[in-house]
């Protein structure tokens, strides 16, 4: 801790060390650096604590007590307060702007002597509020990123009950009928479940495994309507090598079985396309409905497909494209996705499963 505190101190005064020679050095510049390069140091040396006076003054008092705080008048009072004690040192020093002439107080009637304090304030200043705006920038950020994730966290709190309410749902009515199906059911809701408490509270997972979550969660749809469901699926592309949201396309698959083709008695069908060209991920999905539905009526797909819609935009801001279609017979989600490259852990964790 001591360490650290010293190389902020060293730090902090090498930063000063570095302002006050470049101030020095533009000042004797002014003061006719080309003509007399000694005289012209010399001279802007013997203002330096009048500049320090003035720009400390800012710097810890008239800026972050006053300024910033909008209290104008306070600050316009010891700005003017400050620029006498400059007046004062100049004619207690005896130090001129004239370097040609001999050193002597500054005139009153021009007050030219004073001018180079406005200048160094100005700069000071300057500095002060571009500071303050980049840090008032960042703090800004900084709160807009902690409540896109507190945000991102509740969609994904309210998605998981929401799926598992689901899925029970369909367990129980296997049970009912005393279905040789149901061992099935609770294993692969097993292998969903652990997914969801184990795997999906990362910021991306690999996009394979949002895959094969799809795949478990139709064989259990599966299960649920035997030959009454029609279901396809076509999947092309590099799909290894890139990654995604975890749980981001699955409540679009559900929403088509809950809202689709849950609601009809005879045959019903699906049909899922997954496309993957360099790293633009296009997804595919259209399911039957009932042909009497009224198109007026809002298919919003419940609690699932907004908090969805929602993580779409804080998480893939100005990178995807979305829409939906309600026709006569079908629901149609047109999904298209920029996705980043798989991260290297992900890679070589899918190296030793497929060496397994």
């Amino acid at each position: 801790m001591n360490q650290i505190k010293w190389a902020k101190t060293l730090k902090t005064i090498g930063l000063h060390t570095l302002f006050w020679l470049l101030i020095t050095t533009y000042f004797a510049w002014g003061f006719g650096l080309n003509i007399n390069p000694k005289k012209s140091f010399i001279n802007a040396s013997l203002y330096l604590p009048g500049f320090m006076i003035m720009a400390y003054s800012l710097d810890h008092l008239l800026i972050p007590k006053f300024l910033l705080k909008r209290k104008f008048i306070s600050f316009t009072a010891g700005l003017i307060i400050t620029v006498l004690l400059c007046g004062a040192y100049t004619s207690l020093a005896q130090i001129s702007i004239n370097i040609n002439s001999q050193l002597k107080g500054m005139t009153v009637l021009i007050g030219k002597n004073v001018l180079p304090f406005f200048h160094v304030g100005g700069i000071v200043i300057s500095i002060k509020l571009l500071q303050y705006w980049y840090e008032q920038k960042q703090q800004t950020l900084e709160a807009e990123k902690q409540k896109s994730q507190a945000e991102l966290k509740l969609l994904k709190a309210q998605l998981h009950p929401h799926f598992l309410f689901n899925t029970l749902n369909n367990l129980y009515s296997h049970t009912l009928e005393q279905s040789i199906h149901a061992p099935e059911i609770v294993l692969k809701l097993s292998s969903l479940l652990r997914f969801m408490v184990y795997e999906s509270d990362v910021a991306r997972i690999p996009l394979v495994k949002e895959i094969e979550l799809l795949r478990n969660y139709i064989a259990l749809e599966q299960l649920r309507y035997g030959d009454r469901l029609d279901i396809s699926i076509t999947i092309s592309g590099h799909v290894k090598n890139f990654q995604i949201a975890p749980m981001l396309l699955l409540p679009f698959l559900e929403n088509a079985f809950k809202h689709g083709t849950s609601k009809q008695i005879d045959q019903c069908w699906i049909r899922l396309d997954m496309i993957l060209k360099e790293s633009v991920m296009t997804f595919k999905l259209v399911n039957s409905i009932e042909h009497n539905i009224n198109k007026n009526t809002k298919h919003s797909g419940g609690l699932g497909l907004q908090n969805v819609m929602r993580r779409l935009e804080l998480l893939y801001h100005g990178k995807y494209k979305f829409k939906t279609n309600l026709l006569n017979d079908v629901f149609i989600v047109d999904l298209e996705i920029e996705l980043e490259e798989l991260q290297e852990e992900f890679k070589d964790k899918l190296i030793k499963q497929h060496s397994l």
